[in-house]
């Protein structure tokens, strides 16, 4: 039975469709945004006056004219709020404060270290509690404060409950992260993956229908977005290319299964390849510095150059892999690796141009910027207070 909305509820909803299309593509005039919600233009002005007088929009002037008035130009108010962004990896957590444009006011890079291993999820709380604390106290003054926090994690996720499922490489399960969080601040707190922060904060950049995200750290995690909306499959758990196959019998992951991809193309796999040249000092193998400090050394060590290539391969064959499977038009690289693109990015669009099919041969093949998962975390308050609305979800 399909369900009734009452006028408020409609208006609520046309509300945050409105100031989603503001958000995403001003500045815009109100005769623009009628015609691309397909509101009636007198909708339009009464819903922009309210967003006004709330503070999230503002008019900035007047705009171009074909003949006749010209138009008055709108766009969000960058500084009525801000939100918080935290990108948690297995050996560092970086946390920033930005404005509502993605702008970032405040951030901090620290360092993870478990008492004994492998990070416990009390050990992971009480650390995100003090990074969040500490960005709290860096907002500067505005009319809606701390909007509120968006976490960025790597591994699966109910991103609508805020549910830990299993994080592979921290070891951490079945955990109700939003629920722990909520205890400690006034505003809401989202969890998502850390591939589905980056696809969005891609997407909402460079407004590329169809992209794929993949994010190279201690793992893999890819984010998939299909005609402009995050794809997360049945159960909200897509794009964990990661642990797809790439040698039958191979390697043992971290998930229990073999061969997987993260285990020939990512950070572990890379400590292997360096291996094979010298020995790798133990501080250095959990150090967020790793591929930083290895690409320093690759500048004068054949070595080090040969093991990125190798690297470079494999994260070409799982890249041609994924092309061939969903054609997207742009593949972007991210996370702790992206900084050493210039030695393996030619390997992997060598590997991609020789095994991907017909025009995949041709996908556009890049590297992201290194806030790219942070600021789709912080991203995530907007997405789910500002621009939400009853119903509206897809």
């Amino acid at each position: 039975m399909a369900k009734t909305v009452d006028a408020a509820t409609m208006r609520q909803i046309n509300k945050g469709y409105v100031t989603e299309i503001i958000y995403n593509q001003g500045p815009l005039s109100r005769m623009e945004i009628s015609q691309v919600t397909g509101l009636n233009k007198a909708t339009v002005s009464s819903l922009v006056d309210e967003l006004i007088a709330e503070q999230f929009v503002q008019e900035i002037g007047l705009g171009a004219s074909n003949g006749g008035r010209k138009p008055v130009m709108l766009k969000i108010n960058a500084s009525a709020g801000f939100c918080i962004g935290v990108d948690v990896q297995i050996t560092h957590m970086k946390t920033i404060l930005a404005d509502l444009s993605g702008g970032i006011v405040y951030q901090h890079m620290r360092p993870i270290a478990a008492i004994h291993g492998l990070l416990s999820q009390y050990e992971l709380e009480e650390l995100l509690v003090e990074e969040i604390q500490r960005a709290i106290q860096q907002a500067p003054p505005s009319c809606h404060g701390i909007l509120g926090a968006g976490i960025a994690l790597p591994g699966i996720v109910n991103y609508r409950t805020g549910s830990v499922f299993y994080l592979p490489n921290i070891e951490i399960r079945d955990w109700n992260l939003t629920d722990s969080l909520s205890k400690s601040f006034s505003f809401p707190v989202f969890v998502d993956n850390d591939g589905n922060c980056g696809a969005w904060s891609i997407y909402r950049e460079r407004h590329q229908q169809n992209l794929v995200f993949v994010n190279v750290g201690i793992g893999i995690g890819t984010g998939i977005v299909v005609n402009g909306h995050l794809y997360r499959g049945q159960d909200g758990i897509a794009g964990e290319f990661g642990h797809t196959s790439i040698a039958a019998m191979g390697a043992v992951c971290a998930c229990g299964n073999y061969g997987c991809w993260e285990q020939y193309a990512s950070e572990q796999a890379l400590l292997r390849y360096l291996r094979e040249v010298e020995e790798i000092p133990a501080s250095l193998e959990l150090s967020p510095n790793l591929v930083s400090l290895a690409v320093d050394k690759a500048a004068t060590s054949p070595g080090y150059q040969r093991a990125f290539r190798t690297l470079g391969q494999y994260l070409g064959i799982g890249i041609a892999n994924i092309v061939n499977s969903l054609n997207p038009g742009l593949v972007v690289i991210g996370g702790t690796m992206a900084q050493a693109a210039p030695l393996f990015l030619p390997e992997v669009q060598y590997v991609v141009g020789h095994r991907a099919m017909a025009s995949n041969k041709q996908v556009c093949l890049t590297v992201a910027n290194e806030d790219a998962i942070v600021l789709g975390a912080a991203q995530l308050p907007i997405s789910n207070t500002l621009l939400h609305s009853p119903l509206a979800e897809s």
